[in-house]
């Protein structure tokens, strides 16, 4: 029975599943490694007013399960089941913990959308996934939510190898989540890209300088924090964008007592720097004020680039 399942596809072992209880006690007492692979490429959980479980396969083909708290029950592609005193949230978590058991190759998104209803999802599915006993394998990690309570029991679950890109997104334009503990994760410390739309406190620049692309938001920054950035980043060769979002900036004297004089473009004012061991490669800082705030922008660009009459700083061993 065992070689049976394990060259059948992810839908014919859940067909046979629902065949008896029998069935489904032991397809769900087998090890992960006789299971086999669902090749699915993108994962999506969202608890709303209802809870949607949707997982994609690598032909792009969507199945969706829809929990219906009001109404007691489970709908799979449209077929329903009554779920009478079971738990929506438990069953919802219970078919994750399914899927994620036939996953074996990476995902491209894992993603997780968590709004105010059910609050003990998030700690539920901290605790399915520690009885999982696994990492998640995905590629990008996705997380919108109202809170920070509900991002770090996720999180430390995920396969951090295999972690490219981290989202975190805000359902709340107002919530500020602190982020020295998400930084101290293996999974922070091990992603290339990391885009993040909350308000940031606790905040050291020096954390996102492994990362080859980054948008964060936070409060403001000094003009010493930008200098020490600088001078890190300039001798990075990987450096794709960085965007820092920031609700005042005020060290413009400071600034230029560090950098010199900048150049003034159009709404913006720019700073050039030489990159190490690099004729053709200069570090662009752009600094831009939009409605009240301040974003910086920091980039590498050709030297053709450099507007005419801009000075362009010579680089300078650290």
């Amino acid at each position: 029975m065992e070689n049976i399942i394990k060259f059948s596809d992810f839908k014919s072992v859940l067909t046979l599943r629902q065949v008896s209880k029998d069935f489904l006690n032991f397809i769900d007492s087998l090890n992960d490694s006789t299971l086999p692979d669902s090749e699915f490429s993108r994962i999506d959980m969202i608890v709303n007013e209802d809870i949607c479980l949707r997982y994609r396969d690598s032909n792009n083909i969507q199945n969706e399960f829809i929990y219906s708290q009001m109404d007691i029950l489970r709908s799979f592609n449209g077929k329903i089941t009554f779920l009478g005193s079971s738990s929506v949230i438990d069953v919802a978590i219970r078919d994750l913990e399914l899927v994620l058991k036939f996953q074996k190759s990476n995902l491209r998104l894992l993603h997780f959308h968590l709004g105010p209803s059910f609050e003990t999802f998030p700690v539920k599915l901290s605790n399915m996934f520690k009885k999982l006993n696994r990492k998640i394998k995905t590629e990008n990690l996705s997380m919108k939510a109202d809170s920070q309570s509900k991002i770090m029991p996720i999180l430390p679950f995920v396969e951090p190898r295999t972690l490219e890109r981290i989202d975190l997104l805000t359902l709340n334009d107002n919530m500020e989540i602190e982020i020295n503990e998400i930084v101290k994760t293996e999974q922070w410390k091990n992603a290339d890209k990391f885009n993040c739309d909350f308000n940031v406190s606790n905040f050291n620049i020096k954390d996102i300088c492994h990362f080859s692309e980054t948008l964060i938001q936070f409060l403001s920054v000094s003009a010493k924090e930008m200098d020490l950035l600088r001078k890190i980043l300039i001798d990075s060769s990987k450096l794709s964008g960085i965007w820092l979002r920031l609700k005042n900036f005020n060290e413009h004297r400071e600034l230029s007592n560090l950098w010199g004089p900048c150049f003034i473009g159009e709404n913006s004012r720019l700073w050039y720097f030489r990159m190490k061991n690099s004729e053709e490669e200069i570090m662009e800082f752009e600094l831009r004020r939009n409605s009240g705030n301040f974003t910086w922008r920091i980039k590498i660009i050709h030297i053709g680039g450099v507007p005419n009459g801009a000075a362009v700083h010579d680089y300078e061993e650290n």
